[in-house]
């Protein structure tokens, strides 16, 4: 009886904590206007406040899975631009600490660590990381310049590669 009591407070937690995290998303989406330029067919911001209603429905039914699901598609975009300022805004917005960018900084460390980048890939999430932390206060320089350090060397072997081919 005490398990089941335990689990039910635990989920009742994730639940006000999964809409807390979707609503600040569509909050941040408002205020970036990050959800379409509006038309006479298309008022992005009328439709971001519907989805809050919608949420809203949703943990008043106490549906964490699709609201876990809505958190993870409405990240995506945030995630795929690597929008570094929206983990912040969230912690600060909802007061849970939590990292939407973890794969990405664990890709990052991974290729720190080895010291050289290997792939066009590598090469973008990089330089994306680079423009990113220069927004970000205040600025980490030395990371900045450790990671500057592997665009370049990534670079000269590229052009060196390309001269020996031609």
């Amino acid at each position: 009886m005490v398990e089941r009591k335990s689990n039910s407070l635990e989920r009742e937690s994730e639940l006000k904590m999964y809409r807390s995290l979707v609503l600040a998303t569509l909050d941040y989406y408002i205020e970036n206007n990050l959800f379409g330029h509006k038309t006479q067919e298309y008022n992005p911001q009328e439709n971001l406040k519907n989805l809050k209603v919608q949420m809203e429905q949703l943990f008043n039914r106490g549906s964490l899975t699709k609201l876990k699901q809505c958190f993870r598609d409405f990240t995506e975009m945030l995630v795929e631009t690597t929008d570094l300022k929206f983990n912040t805004y969230l912690c600060e917005k909802t007061g849970y600490n939590i990292d939407i960018f973890k794969a990405y900084f664990q890709r990052i460390d991974k290729i720190i660590e080895k010291g050289r980048i290997t792939s066009d890939r590598q090469y973008y999430d990089i330089n994306m990381a680079v423009g990113q932390l220069c927004q970000i206060e205040p600025v980490n320089n030395e990371i900045i310049e450790v990671l500057n350090g592997l665009l370049s060397a990534y670079e000269q072997r590229k052009s060196n590669k390309t001269k020996k081919n031609a």
